[in-house]
């Protein structure tokens, strides 16, 4: 995975509840969208080239969605994958670079948009206190297809219910 700067937003509980539609994790500000491919340089995402972020989670959460900043090629219908690891600690790594092992907890595929857009895929999971990775790519989970993460303050996230 690519060293990337970001910022981790971590949302708390009242009463051990989870809060309604609420964002556990932004990797930074939403850029401008709807910028056709090619315009702005974009870091690839595809079957070959992975991109993801860790985070640490201090409270239990139950995601909904995890998605980001995208953009795919005109007239194709390429998908990404959206997946949450389980790491041992801010310095793990997944298990296996095809994310086949058991600290995959769960995936969800993305429809790329052209022009760029911020895109969702549904994912239900229970993470308990400690370090994750979400990670996006292509050519496993059903994913296929080469996409972009526009570089305009590139965003991946993770919402709760």
């Amino acid at each position: 995975m690519k060293r990337i700067l970001f910022v981790v937003m971590l949302v708390a509980f009242l009463a051990a509840e989870p809060l309604k539609a609420a964002t556990i994790f932004e990797s930074g500000t939403l850029g401008p969208t709807g910028i056709p491919r090619g315009v702005v340089r974009g870091a690839n995402v595809s079957a070959s080239v992975f991109n993801g972020v860790r985070f640490e989670l201090s409270v239990p959460v139950i995601t909904t969605q995890v998605g980001g900043h995208f953009v795919g090629s005109v007239g194709t219908t390429d998908t990404l994958f959206g997946a949450i690891v389980k790491l041992v600690d801010e310095n793990d790594f997944p298990d296996s670079g095809d994310l086949s092992t058991p600290d995959v907890l769960g995936a969800t595929k993305l429809a790329l948009p052209e022009p760029s857009a911020e895109v969702f895929g549904n994912l239900s999971l229970t993470l308990n206190p400690g370090w994750y990775a979400l990670v996006f790519g292509s050519g496993h989970f059903g994913a296929i297809g080469d996409g972009a993460m526009p570089l305009n303050n590139r965003i991946l996230e993770i919402q709760v219910i």
